[in-house]
């Protein structure tokens, strides 16, 4: 008996197999470069939509500085002559603006320092027991770790160091215009302690300034 003549149009099922992988291996790459190309295509919507927002707020600021210097010149041509006169006295009193160097830079050790002669060896609160209590004044024994707290803090002893220097009425100023308000500033519910208590730390979030997902990587 003798074998069967192979037919010539049979496909091979190894050159079949090597095929429909070609196939498989073509179709993942068609997917993998639409799947770019959308994310390209949105890439580029959100810059060019950033870019617009970009352009239309330089815009604003140029049409506003066009309106500052019409009326900057407007002011300076109603404006009187130069005189010979010197300076006033105000002017003369007045001292001068100090150097960018003579600014201090926050140092913890001299703020903590601070905070703990005029804040808790000096006030007297009553203290809110909760964080949701509605009663008292909210106050974190762990300040340091807000940073808006720290900052605030800071600038006021920038106060006091300006209002002790100063004769006359300069201390009642800063305890009604700066000590008083950034007290209430910080020790309001809805302050960087809010989450907290004078005995118990919270860390809370920071204010989100971009919605959520936006740095996330594109579909």
């Amino acid at each position: 008996m003798t074998d069967p003549t192979p037919d010539p149009n049979a496909l091979d099922p190894a050159a079949v197999a090597a095929l429909v992988e070609q196939v498989r291996a073509l179709s993942e790459e068609v997917f993998n470069l639409r799947k770019e190309g959308r994310v390209l295509s949105t890439t580029v919507e959100r810059v060019a939509g950033t870019a617009a927002r970009s352009a239309q707020g330089l815009d604003e600021f140029e049409a506003s500085l066009s309106e500052i210097s019409a009326r900057l010149a407007a002011d300076v041509a109603a404006a009187p002559g130069p005189s010979n006169a010197g300076p006033t006295p105000a002017e003369q009193a007045a001292p001068p603006a100090p150097a960018a160097a003579e600014i201090d830079e926050l140092d913890m050790k001299v703020l903590m320092e601070w905070v703990i002669e005029h804040i808790g060896n000096w006030a007297q609160r009553k203290l809110a027991r909760t964080s949701g209590s509605a009663t008292g004044w909210l106050w974190c024994s762990y300040w340091y770790e807000h940073p808006e707290a720290v900052t605030i803090l800071w600038l006021l002893r920038r106060a006091w160091l300006e209002a002790v220097s100063q004769p006359g009425a300069a201390l009642f100023v800063y305890f009604r215009d700066c000590y008083y308000p950034a007290l209430r500033l910080i020790g309001d519910p809805t302050g960087p302690f809010h989450g907290c208590t004078h005995e118990e730390h919270k860390d809370s979030p920071f204010v989100p300034v971009y919605p959520r997902g936006f740095f996330d990587p594109l579909p």
